[in-house]
């Protein structure tokens, strides 16, 4: 067990991705005094066909479901998010998704990124780019979303 491990440091997750979040791993977590309570587990988006557009392999109530459960095992814990706003093809309906699950999942904090191409990718190729004052709109409201409850 990593308490057993002598000295004093703690382990820290950073950005680990949903699909990596057994049951195991959790209670670990919740019971070890040398991992941190801070998790940066990115969602990315809260609609699930922008979701597999990004090729994520879970739904936004798979995450939700973990978020729920890492909350309740880990009452302490300091939940953090990435969130990508104007990828290709976005609705604003499916940008709405992403605002709902935010409101309901109270991160502590999001590092919210507006979508931009890299070429190479399949993203990149899609068609439904987003002009940029959209994805700017989209950020600030996000942005007000998720920081209002830190106030």
């Amino acid at each position: 067990m990593v308490n057993n491990i002598p000295g004093k440091f703690s382990i820290h997750f950073l950005s680990a991705n949903p699909k990596d979040f057994s049951d195991e791993l959790i209670e670990l977590i919740a019971k070890s005094k040398k991992i941190s309570k801070y998790i940066n587990l990115p969602v990315q988006s809260g609609d699930d066909k922008i979701l597999r557009a990004m090729n994520r392999p879970y739904t936004a109530k798979q995450y939700k479901d973990l978020v729920r459960k890492m909350k309740e095992k880990i009452p302490d814990i300091n939940m953090t998010t990435d969130i990508i706003v104007g990828f290709p093809g976005e609705t604003k309906k499916q940008f709405e998704n992403t605002k709902k699950l935010a409101k309901e999942l109270n991160f502590n904090v999001a590092f919210i990124s507006k979508y931009s191409p890299r070429p190479g990718t399949a993203a990149s190729k899609m068609k439904g780019e987003i002009p940029k004052n959209e994805k700017e709109k989209r950020w600030k409201i996000l942005n007000r979303v998720i920081n209002a409850k830190n106030k």
